[in-house]
């Protein structure tokens, strides 16, 4: 069985994985429901698959429904969310406030500031979840079965979206910044190189008792590895650039979707389908590397033939 299968389970069957497969499923829904073209596609796939032209009309309330659905279904893996968000900032919070945190770290004030942005942003994240949450029993609809009136429900999900407005605003800041702060304070390795003065070239070859062309081989091997070390040194930082400039994006685009819901933004309803499908595909990366991460792990601990050598 190929990893990227077994990857694929894992996301699958995963929590969060789960929670943003069927948001991909919602948004493109969303998209079938209010675009012309992809709509005409899905009637003429059905037409061709049941020989009969279906009813557009028909077509349209199924859609909303399913969307409705999906949207309902997602709430479920977030009931408990808010817990973990609040968590997260407590202990950030209580890091940056330690004394240790900051002790002989040459750091300016943005960066010292910069991370209470992201502090910000989890508690409004944690509202924002603790507030949807408490509306669940609400979306249900079930008759009888009601936590509060419809104007109060209304209410309460408003200032949900609200919370989780601000809570992106503060991550896509957060992660923007980080971008600078991270080459500002991540300098490439600092590689002691082999004098090239003539004095010291005389002396080295006396001491190592090394002719002409072993030194200049020496040199050689002193400057791969300099370039080596300085690759290296790019590969990670460009990694690290690449993915906080993806969740930067993510949470700058999903900014459509609770603008749009608590009416700060005017955009229809297909503008919000496409951002949420290429928000759902930048934030589906960091769960599809993570499991893919433990899939190599779990690997690792089998002694299968992907496991990871082993440091002594």
């Amino acid at each position: 069985m190929s990893q990227t299968f077994e990857t694929f389970i894992k996301f699958t069957t995963d929590s969060v994985g789960l929670e943003r497969t069927f948001r991909l499923f919602q948004s493109i829904v969303q998209i079938l429901s209010f675009y012309s073209i992809p709509f005409d596609l899905l009637l003429y796939t059905l037409s061709s698959s049941t020989g009969q032209i279906p009813s557009s009309s028909t077509i349209r309330i199924v859609l909303k429904s399913l969307n409705q659905r999906l949207g309902l279904a997602r709430r479920f893996f977030r009931v408990f969310r808010s817990l973990e968000s609040f968590n997260a900032a407590q202990k950030l919070s209580n890091r940056l406030t330690s004394p240790n945190t900051w002790a002989g770290a040459n750091r300016g004030l943005l960066a010292k500031a910069v991370p209470w942005i992201d502090v910000f942003g989890k508690t409004f994240n944690g509202l924002y979840l603790l507030l949807e949450a408490s509306t669940l029993i609400d979306a249900l609809q079930i008759p009888n079965l009601a936590l509060f009136s419809t104007p109060q429900e209304k209410l309460i999900s408003t200032e949900a979206q609200r919370f989780w407005l601000f809570s992106l605003v503060c991550g896509a800041l957060y992660h923007a910044l980080e971008i600078p702060l991270l080459i500002a304070y991540f300098p490439p390795p600092k590689i002691d190189e082999p004098s090239k003065t003539q004095k010291d070239i005389d002396e080295r070859l006396d001491s190592e008792k090394m002719s002409e062309k072993e030194h200049e081989e020496y040199l050689a091997r002193a400057s791969a590895k300099r370039d080596e070390a300085t690759k290296a040194w790019a590969k990670q930082v460009s990694g690290m650039v690449w993915k906080l400039g993806r969740v930067a994006m993510a949470n700058a685009l999903d900014v459509v979707l609770p603008g749009v819901a608590v009416g700060w933004i005017k955009a229809d309803p297909g503008t919000v389908g496409v951002a949420m499908l290429v928000t759902t595909v930048l934030t589906s990366v960091d769960v599809w590397e993570r499991c893919g991460r433990e899939i190599r792990g779990v690997k690792a601990a089998d002694g299968g033939s992907w496991a990871i050598p082993r440091r002594a």
